[in-house]
């Protein structure tokens, strides 16, 4: 998401010199206005999201502190950097009272500029970052009295709000009109508004998105109280593409008769392979959008696996919807899976060595934890049967495969929130979970409480160090 740059100068030719001498689009910066004086300025401002103010300080009508001033009365985050021909102590201190980032001498050096925008977008992206993870954490810890607070602090009143989501389409908070915008995932956002999103803005979004693509838009807002339900649920909007097979704009859940037509044809078939394996097969060619979203879908996974036809089978073993998403481009290749799967009578091989084998899946592990892993996967990397490695792990250590890799997950993530000042973003990736939200619902129902109360909570068994 590229920061929005507004700069302010009456000197024309001192405006057309830093849009082309500054290197805006390296910096994720874009610059979305230019004005004369201050009083146009701080109208832009009050119209138009800004998070960089470029601005000299000898103007007409409202010169840069002035306008500085009244800024910082209502937007107290914005990063102001002033410019100025003028050496003078007075100039730099009442831009240090008035929160100034940084203040340049003309002729601009714009080496210099530009290391002072590069600390502005380190700064500002860490600072979204932080109240991403504050509010987030807020969310999850589900009062309705704290949610408000969190909301309102970043600018929203009332007591309910609109909310979309995306997967694999960026930079679209400002098409849609998002108020405040949260980063869950690789390639994964969720927007906050008080006022309903631009749909049609969203809907010309997906009919030119390639590849994995989806936005989650419901029309109605959720209350404070029903939040975490309702990001759960626009989360599943976003991977509608992985159900469809293309990019997907969804406004609502799949989940209808049909849906409930499918698992009850899934129970008359699961009791014979030959009936499940052909069905699967017709499946896999049908339109699914009209059948499942990934969560119904998922359940259906599971329910196949748990079928008489392949009760036996440990071929695939995904732990949620977005380890299916991550392990597959789309539904249909699963169900394929599924139905090979159901021919797989080979039995787990004769292992001599059982303990060797046990070592190598676990270095295997500890190396790759980051990283997706199916079960199918690491049985091709180390040439052992599936289901002999899921049994050695079950046997060696009491926990399922899924168990113990979500043990382990947590636990990195435990080491480096202590040891690290990386983001919950960062330190969900970096111990492979994409979708950061899902990461802290999963860290607080293994650990007890959210990565934020868990962190506070060493700080203070430490000295508040």
């Amino acid at each position: 998401m590229a920061l929005k740059v507004l700069l302010a100068d009456d000197e024309i030719r001192a405006l057309r010199h830093l849009m082309a001498a500054v290197p805006w689009g390296q910096l994720g910066l874009e610059v979305c206005g230019m004005a004369s004086n201050g009083k146009e300025a701080l109208d832009f401002i009050d119209r138009n999201p800004v998070d960089i103010l470029i601005t000299d300080i000898r103007m007409p009508e409202m010169d840069g502190l002035e306008l500085c001033q009244r800024v910082r009365e209502k937007h107290r985050e914005l990063v102001i950097i002033l410019l100025t021909g003028y050496a003078d102590f007075e100039y730099a201190r009442r831009g240090i009272e008035l929160q100034v980032m940084d203040y340049c001498l003309k002729p601009i050096d714009i080496e210099q500029l530009t290391l002072t925008l590069r600390r502005a977008v380190h700064q500002e992206f860490s600072r979204a970052s932080s109240r991403s993870d504050a509010l987030l954490d807020v969310i999850e810890e589900g009062d309705a009295q704290q949610i408000s607070r969190a909301f309102s602090e970043l600018g929203f009143s009332g007591d309910q709000v609109y909310l979309a989501g995306s997967f694999g389409v960026h930079n679209i908070e400002r098409a849609i009109h998002s108020e405040f915008t949260c980063k869950v995932g690789k390639h994964k956002y969720l927007y906050f508004a008080s006022k309903p999103f631009d749909a049609p803005a969203a809907a010309r979004i997906i009919a030119f998105a390639k590849g994995r693509g989806g936005i989650g838009l419901p029309l109605k807002p959720a209350s404070y109280e029903t939040l975490d339900r309702a990001i759960d649920d626009v989360l599943v909007m976003t991977f509608q593409y992985f159900v469809n097979g293309a990019p997907a704009l969804c406004g609502h859940l799949v989940d209808g008769p049909l849906t409930q037509e499918i698992f009850h044809q899934l129970a008359e078939k699961g009791g014979d392979p030959n009936q499940m394996k052909s069905w699967l097969q017709e499946l896999a060619t049908a339109n699914c959008s009209m059948l499942f979203n990934i969560r119904t879908a998922f359940r259906f996974f599971n329910k196949v696996l748990l079928s008489p036809a392949l009760r036996d089978s440990n071929c695939i073993s995904l732990d949620s919807f977005e380890q299916m998403a991550a392990d597959y481009l789309k539904l249909t290749d699963l169900l394929e899976d599924l139905s090979a799967c159901i021919c797989l009578q080979d039995p787990p091989p004769s292992v001599a060595e059982g303990s060797n084998s046990f070592l190598a899946v676990m270095n295997y592990l500890n190396t790759h934890y980051a990283q997706p892993l199916s079960l199918r996967t690491i049985a091709e990397e180390l040439h052992l049967n599936a289901s002999y490695i899921s049994q050695l792990i079950k046997n060696e250590t009491g926990l399922t495969y899924t168990q113990y890799i979500t043990e382990l997950r947590i636990g990195k993530a435990k080491e480096m929130l202590i040891n690290t000042k990386l983001s919950l973003a960062e330190i969900s990736e970096a111990v492979g979970f994409n979708d950061y939200f899902y990461f802290i619902k999963k860290f607080k129902r293994e650990v007890g409480v959210t990565p934020g109360k868990f962190l506070q909570h060493e700080k203070n068994m430490n000295g508040g160090a």
